[in-house]
């Protein structure tokens, strides 16, 4: 399903330059994977600590505000972190951001371990919000330059699955800290750990693009855009941000799939950020129980990512909509069974319905990432997807943390499933909106290149 070790030749590239493109482009890939597995390690350990932080006098309103900060914090990071990515290696940007993070972790777990103010730990989780945001343009970035269009549904799937990868074990990890140790903070501690040895590790396999290791640029094949060659005669303004403004915000596609992204991330970080207290307050269940329904929710999202990558890319021939749509709707459904569920007497109903949510919504997740990068000139990806992240964060994980965290205190947990349910409704209608933007407006995600390499083949034939 997933044959990234025999990829699509690539125009112009001899046999001894496929078989080197396989072996690096598999060495990247796991590179991004593990890395960014490593940054979801010291990003999501917060909400597995947020019962013992109401232990110690938090409400569920501060505890809302403080992740709702990291996401916006977050936001405006994936934005400004892709400008910069598009201009610096990020075979460095994205392994040394993932030690800052790490350390902050570790500084973390020293402020709650010494009961620091609030305002201390809402500051320490801004700055990690801010680290954390290089991740994902890095990682598009690289996608974007090693993968050919036709592949690229395979390749963010796979890649997406690092998400599920570092939030899944989380649970594993948290239960053998407090194993270990009786202090809850070391359920920080351990995390930050692995991270910086992934961190460091990473530093070896990546490569920002096949022209740093001798090979020829890839075309792009989604844009009819040569190979992205940096030459001295190239316009400077090209990669500025009147160019990002000029080529990217007049196209209606991008600006809908930054709404999608909301309704999304509001979904996924509404159900996922407040299992762990959903599961040991309102359902009564134990802490082990939450944090393996924790590990449930991420690791089910392993083969519907894989399905969803496959079917956009195979069968629906890298049309990306139909695919979201079919899992968005299907999401609904699991949330109206995880809400209604009867589960006074045992866990299996809540958690199976969880499932069903992880394996359908990161789907959503990835289908959109993949999206995005089609949608995007090859020198503006990481630009793209951080304008997207900026929106997903900022309006979706930080609201999902931030109102769901006041809805829960005022008006229980009903309250937050009504809102949960309603992002995914505003979901379906955005995205049969994009399904006509894609299919009725000419732009860069429906031009083919299929005239200029017909003309090119007819002008080699002629000579």
């Amino acid at each position: 399903m997933f044959t990234i070790g025999s990829p699509d030749v690539p125009p112009g590239y001899s046999h001894s330059q496929l078989k080197t493109y396989s072996r690096l482009r598999l060495q990247v890939l796991l590179g991004i994977f593990f890395c960014y597995a490593a940054y979801y390690l010291v990003r999501k350990d917060f909400v597995l600590v947020l019962p013992d932080l109401v232990s110690q006098g938090f409400s569920k309103s501060e505890l809302g505000q403080v992740m709702a900060i990291m996401a916006i914090i977050y936001g405006i990071s994936n934005f400004v972190m892709g400008f910069l990515a598009d201009r610096v290696t990020v075979r460095w940007l994205m392994p040394g951001c993932l030690i800052l993070s790490a350390l902050i972790s570790l500084g973390l777990a020293g402020a709650t371990y010494m009961h620091c103010p609030f305002f201390l730990i809402a500051i320490l989780m801004g700055m990690n919000g801010w680290v954390q945001g290089a991740g994902w343009p890095s990682s598009a970035k690289i996608i974007a330059h090693w993968f050919q269009r036709q592949e690229r549904g395979r390749a963010t799937g796979f890649w997406n699955l690092s998400n599920n990868l570092g939030a899944g074990i989380l649970g594993p990890l948290a239960i053998v800290a407090v194993t270990i140790s009786s202090v809850w903070q070391t359920k920080l501690l351990l995390p930050a750990v692995i991270a910086i040895i992934a961190a460091v590790t990473c530093i070896f396999w990546l490569r920002d693009k096949p022209e740093d290791t001798g090979l020829p640029a890839l075309s792009d094949s989604s844009h009819g855009e040569k190979p992205i060659v940096c030459e001295e005669g190239e316009p400077k303004e090209k990669n500025t941000f009147k160019g990002f403004c000029k080529d990217c915000l007049t196209m209606p596609q991008l600006w809908v799939l930054a709404m999608v992204n909301v309704c999304i991330y509001f979904i996924r970080y509404g159900v996922i950020d407040w299992v762990p207290l959903y599961m040991t307050e309102a359902r009564h269940f134990s802490f082990e129980v939450a944090s393996w329904a924790f590990f449930a929710f991420e690791f089910a999202a392993i083969p519907g990512t894989l399905l969803c990558g496959f079917v956009s890319d195979r069968i629906f021939r890298g049309r990306r909509v139909p695919v979201n749509l079919l899992y968005m709707s299907l999401v609904l459904l699991a949330l109206l069974g995880y809400w209604h569920c009867d589960a006074d007497d045992h866990w299996f109903m809540p958690v199976l319905m969880l499932v069903l949510i992880g394996f359908l919504i990161y789907g959503c997740v990835a289908i959109s990432h993949v999206h995005m990068i089609d949608v995007a000139p090859r020198r503006y990806v990481a630009a793209c997807v951080g304008f997207c992240g900026l929106f997903g964060y900022m309006l979706g994980a930080s609201g999902s943390n931030l109102l769901l965290g006041a809805v829960i205190d005022s008006r229980g947990w009903e309250g937050a499933f009504q809102m949960i349910t309603g992002s995914g409704v505003l979901a379906l209608a955005l995205l049969l909106l994009l399904w006509y933007l894609d299919n009725n407006k000419p732009g860069p995600v429906t031009e083919p290149a299929d005239s200029m390499d017909r003309e090119n083949s007819l002008s080699k034939n002629m000579a």
